[in-house]
C-alpha cells in the first residue's frame, strides 16, 4: 500500500487482532487526517483514512451523549462516535472516510465508508480470519488470501458495466460498498448494511417554500459546506471550470474567506483549451476569477497526455478499471501544488442534484402536462424531422416502456432486448457465450438502482446518486490527487446540500432551455452575471479532448495487443468483433463507442500484467507505436 502512504507508519499487534496505518507526512496536519495513526482509547483500537467535517456539530452530539473525544484527531472522534452509538456511528459521522474500529473488549469489529465513496476499503473472510485494507492490493498482500482470478468481474469491466460495485478482480476480496458498513461479531462472519441511503427526489417539492427562498436557503449551505471543507491555516484551491458549479464553490470559498475577515483568497487551478475546442472555457473562468481579484493558474491541456506508460500504469493499477481523464486530473493536483496548496475544492455533484436531462419530458407526456411539453420540446430545439422524431422517442416514450412492453418487444426481435433508459449491455465485441454463461446483461439490470414508481425524472437523480460506478469514479479520482499530495474535497456533494437540493421542485433543475435555475440564483453576487446567464450552446465539453486523444493514439496500442490477447485467451472476448468496432471508431468516432473501447483497451493492459511478463508487453508496445509512427 505504498501508493497510499509510506512517509509515517505505525503497526500495533494484540491478541486476535492486527491494527496498521501509512500516511504521507503532510496529512498529518492537524486539519487534515492528524498525526494519530493507530489510536487505542478506551479499550477501542481505531484507524482511519479520514477527513471529517462539522466536526463541532459532532461534538455537540457526543456531549448530549455524555462522551467527549479523547483528541481532536480523525481518529478521535471516530473512536467517540463508536463510543456512542456503536455500529452505527458512521451514520452520525459527515465526511470523507473510511476506518475500522476494534474493540478489544468484545473482539467486535466495525468498518465503515462514506457515502459518496471517496475513500476506498477493501475485505475478505479468510476461514476464521477478517482482513481490511484501504486496498484491494493490501488485502491480496496478505499470504492466506487467494489469488484466484474474477472472470465475470473482469469482463463487466471490460464491457463497462459497474453496477456490481461490491465485487473485485479477486474472487476472494470484496469492497464495502460506499455508505455501507461492515460489522462482526467476534467468532463469526462479517456482515454488510447501509448506514446511508439516498434520499427520494421530489417532482413538485416539498416544504413550501418560494424559489427565492430555495436559493436563499440553499445559499447559506453551500456557505457552510464549503466553509468546513477549508483548512483553517494554508491556501486552499478551487478546481475552477466556466461552468456553474465550480465557480458556485469557488464564488463562496471567497466570500467565506472575506467573511472570516482573513486577507488569503482561493486560488483558482483551471484547465486551459486552445481556441476552437469545445471545452475551452479561458474568457469566462478569467472573468470569474478577475471578480475576486485572482489571477488563475492555468494547466495547458496540450502539456497533459493522454495515455502515459500505460501498460506500467495498468500493472500498478488495484483492479482493470481505469480512468479516462487520470492524468488530467493528477495535472489539477499537481497545479494544486504549485499554488502552494494541499486542499484543492472541486464542483463534483453539481450535475448530478442541479440539473435533470430532457428524460422529464416523459414524465410531462405520461401525466397530461401536453402544453409544456410541446413548449419545452420547441425551446431545445426540438422539431418534426425523422431525427427529431427519434429523439422524442428515446427521452419522451422509451423512459415510459415496463418491463412487459421490453420483453414483448425482445420476443418481436428474436431474442435482442431494447436497452431501457440508463441501462448498460454488454458490447458486442465480449463473446455471446461468456456473456450468457455469467449472466451479465442480468447481473448489470439486478445490481443497478430500481425505479419502482417514481418519475423518470425522480429517478435520474437517485440513480447518480446510488449507482456504483460514481463511488468507484470518486475512490480513484481522490486517490490520484492523494498520490500527487491534495486532500480533493466536493462541498455540493455534502449531505446536507444533497437532501435539500432533491427536495425541490423538478422545474428549478431544467425547463427548456434553462438548467441549474436553483443553482445560478444562490449564487448571485458570487460570480458575474453574464456567467449565470443562460448560454446558446454548452460549454467545457471534454469529449472532444476525449475522442481526439483516443483515436489518434488507440490503433497502436490496440492492435498490438489484439494479436495476442490475454481477454480472449480467457474467452471474454471476440478478437475480430473488437477490431472491426476499433476501426469503425477511429473513422467515425462516437463518444460511448470510444468509452467502452478504452475501458477493454485497459482491462486487456491490466490483465496482461497478472498472466504475462512486463517487460515484454511494453517492448511489444513500444514496437506498436514505432510501427504506428513509421506508417
Amino acid at each position: 500500500m505504498r501508493a497510499r502512504g509510506g512517509d509515517v507508519s505505525e503497526i500495533r499487534a494484540f491478541d486476535g487482532a492486527m491494527v496498521a496505518a501509512a500516511r504521507h507526512g503532510w496529512e498529518c496536519a492537524p486539519d487534515l487526517a492528524g498525526d494519530t495513526l493507530v489510536l487505542e482509547w478506551d479499550g477501542l483500537v481505531v484507524a482511519a483514512d479520514a477527513s471529517l467535517y462539522y466536526r463541532a456539530d459532532l461534538r455537540a452530539a457526543l456531549g448530549r451523549r455524555g462522551i467527549v473525544p479523547h483528541g481532536d484527531g480523525s481518529a478521535h472522534l471516530i473512536a467517540a462516535a463508536y463510543r456512542a452509538w456503536g455500529d452505527d456511528c458512521a451514520e452520525r459521522l459527515e465526511g470523507d472516510f473510511a476506518f475500522i474500529v476494534w474493540n478489544r473488549k468484545t473482539g467486535r469489529v466495525c468498518a465503515a465508508r462514506d457515502f459518496s465513496g471517496k475513500r476506498t476499503l477493501a475485505y475478505a473472510q479468510l476461514g476464521g480470519m477478517l482482513v481490511v485494507a484501504s486496498t484491494v492490493s493490501g488485502v491480496l498482500a496478505h499470504p492466506e488470501c487467494p489469488a484466484e482470478l474474477n472472470l465475470t468481474s473482469i469482463a463487466a469491466t471490460a464491457g463497462g458495466l459497474f453496477a456490481a460495485g461490491h465485487e473485485t478482480a479477486y474472487t476472494a476480496i470484496q469492497t464495502v460498498p460506499a455508505g455501507w458498513t461492515l460489522a462482526r461479531r467476534a467468532g463469526q462472519r462479517a456482515e454488510l448494511f447501509r448506514h446511508w441511503s439516498p434520499p427520494a427526489a421530489s417532482d413538485r417539492g416539498r416544504g413550501g417554500t418560494s424559489f427565492a427562498e430555495g436559493a436563499l436557503h440553499l445559499r447559506e449551505l453551500l456557505e457552510r459546506a464549503t466553509t468546513e471543507r477549508m483548512p483553517v491555516q494554508g491556501d486552499v484551491a478551487v478546481w475552477l471550470s466556466g461552468g456553474w458549479d465550480s465557480s458556485a464553490v469557488f464564488g463562496t470559498a471567497q466570500q467565506a474567506l472575506v467573511e472570516r475577515g482573513q486577507r488569503r483568497k482561493a486560488r483558482a487551478v483551471s484547465m486551459s483549451y486552445p481556441l476552437g475546442d469545445p471545452g475551452r472555457e479561458d474568457e469566462l473562468i478569467e472573468r470569474i476569477a478577475g471578480r475576486w481579484g485572482v489571477d488563475a493558474h492555468w494547466v495547458r491541456i496540450a502539456d497533459v497526455p493522454f495515455f502515459e506508460r500505460p501498460a506500467q500504469r495498468a500493472s500498478r493499477r488495484d483492479e482493470p478499471f481505469a480512468h479516462a481523464f487520470e492524468m488530467w486530473h493528477r495535472a489539477l493536483a499537481r497545479g494544486t501544488r504549485a499554488v502552494g496548496a494541499r486542499v484543492a475544492l472541486d464542483g463534483m455533484g453539481g450535475d448530478q442534484l442541479f440539473q435533470v436531462s430532457e428524460v422529464y419530458f416523459a414524465d410531462l407526456l405520461r401525466t397530461g402536462h401536453w402544453i409544456e411539453l410541446a413548449r419545452d420540446w420547441k425551446a431545445k430545439g426540438g422539431g418534426f424531422r425523422v431525427h427529431d422524431a427519434r429523439e422524442f422517442v428515446r427521452t419522451a416514450l422509451d423512459p415510459l416502456l415496463s418491463e412487459r412492453a421490453r420483453r414483448a418487444i425482445t420476443v418481436l426481435r428474436r431474442g435482442r432486448r431494447p436497452t431501457g433508459y440508463l441501462e448498460r449491455r454488454p458490447p458486442s465485441w465480449i463473446r455471446r457465450a461468456f456473456a450468457a454463461e455469467h449472466h451479465l446483461e442480468e447481473r448489470e439490470r439486478a445490481f443497478a438502482p430500481q425505479r419502482g414508481r417514481v418519475s423518470a425524472a425522480a429517478f435520474e437523480t437517485e440513480w447518480y446518486l446510488s449507482h456504483a460506478y460514481f463511488p468507484r469514479v470518486f475512490g480513484t479520482v481522490t486517490g490520484f490527487a492523494l498520490e500527487e499530495g491534495v486532500d480533493l474535497r466536493s462541498p455540493l456533494y455534502d449531505r446536507r446540500v444533497i437532501e435539500f437540493a432533491v427536495s425541490r421542485p423538478r422545474w428549478e433543475r431544467s425547463t427548456g432551455r434553462e438548467t441549474k435555475l436553483l443553482l445560478r440564483r444562490a449564487a448571485r453576487g458570487l460570480i458575474p452575471e453574464d456567467v449565470l446567464a443562460p448560454r446558446a450552446a454548452r460549454t467545457g465539453v471534454t469529449s472532444g479532448y476525449f475522442d481526439e486523444s483516443m483515436r489518434r493514439h488507440f490503433p497502436s496500442l490496440s492492435n498490438g495487443l489484439m494479436r495476442d490477447s490475454a481477454l480472449v485467451d480467457v474467452g471474454i472476448i471476440d478478437a475480430e468483433e473488437f477490431r472491426r468496432w476499433s476501426e469503425y471508431y477511429v473513422r467515425n468516432g462516437g463518444s460511448q463507442l470510444g468509452v467502452t473501447l478504452y475501458f477493454t483497451l485497459q482491462t486487456e493492459l491490466w490483465l496482461r500484467s497478472r498472466v504475462r511478463p512486463l517487460d515484454a508487453l511494453v517492448n511489444e508496445l513500444d514496437t506498436a507505436r514505432e510501427t504506428a509512427v513509421r506508417s
